[in-house]
């Protein structure tokens, strides 16, 4: 490795800063953080697969956030490697100590690195939206929206290149809330349905979450990051000034029409058969 460290020597000391790191938790969970709360959390959401993770490294080099994702057990310490558990949750899921253990660990991550803002990306709260909002009422919600068919070509690109994924419904990606119905389809319309039942959940949200819903488009951050996290940065009521916007790209490499290439024509129509109409509605030619 460039460092110079030894991949063991690596593999050791990452688990003895994980192992400090939980000591020093579990210390202030019990003293000074035994009534923590997180103010005003910043969530980004979206389909698995497009680009919340591109979006959430580039949000997160603003000065004033710090970053823990995807944090699956943090969410669900007991079910989040079940491929039987439910990733759709609602409000009346919530309990006195889920709202205790994610306040605690997200308010502790935060002091930890001295941020004035803590940023959580996880596909799996596009739909535990009201479940979040029920924790965290002062959350704001980034909603990365991408091509779907370009998002089913990553889905099952990603399945292929990990073989265990494909031991869990839907590659252990975030499952729509009616997952079981879709099972019967074979994995490339199961793809276009998980993206069409996920991006349909959120959508049908943004009226309630009012004031705090934000939506941007993929293809949009890889042409012009500056302008897109500019108004991101100002909707999640961070500063916006030379020093956050200087840190970001002026473009992104894309390959956003790569699934063109990759999708044979009866594999495009059969995924335009599922997602036409929301692609349309979302300013996508087909």
């Amino acid at each position: 490795m460039g460092d110079g460290i030894p991949e063991r020597a690596r593999y050791w000391l990452g688990q003895l800063n994980g192992l400090a790191y939980e000591m020093a938790f579990h210390l202030w969970e019990r003293t000074a953080g035994r009534n923590a709360r997180l103010e005003r959390p910043i969530f980004i959401i979206g389909c698995p697969r497009s680009g919340t993770t591109v979006a959430t490294e580039l949000f997160a080099r603003h000065p004033d956030v710090v970053s823990l994702s995807e944090a699956q057990e943090v969410w669900d310490p007991e079910h989040h490697l079940d491929p039987e558990a439910d990733h759709h949750w609602t409000a009346e899921r919530v309990t006195s100590e889920d709202a205790r253990r994610l306040h605690a660990r997200f308010e502790f991550h935060r002091r930890l690195h001295r941020a004035r803002r803590l940023l959580n990306k996880n596909p799996r709260s596009s739909v535990r939206l009201d479940y979040i909002r029920a924790v965290f009422p002062d959350a704001c919600f980034l909603h990365v929206i991408r091509d779907g068919r370009a998002v089913v070509h990553s889905l099952l690109e990603e399945t292929r290149k990990h073989p265990p994924r494909g031991q869990f419904p839907f590659g252990n990606f975030c499952k729509p809330p009616n997952w079981r119905e879709l099972l019967r389809y074979p994995a490339l319309e199961q793809a276009a349905w998980q993206w069409k039942e996920i991006v349909s959940h959120v959508l049908t949200r943004r009226q309630d979450l009012g004031a705090s819903y934000h939506e941007f488009h993929y293809e949009d951050l890889c042409v012009d990051p500056r302008g897109v996290l500019r108004e991101a940065y100002a909707f999640a009521g961070l500063r916006v000034d030379r020093d956050a916007l200087e840190r970001l790209p002026e473009g992104l490499d894309s390959r956003n029409l790569k699934w063109k290439m990759a999708l044979g024509p009866g594999d495009i129509e059969a995924v335009n058969r599922i997602q036409a109409p929301l692609l349309q509605q979302l300013g996508y030619r087909l």
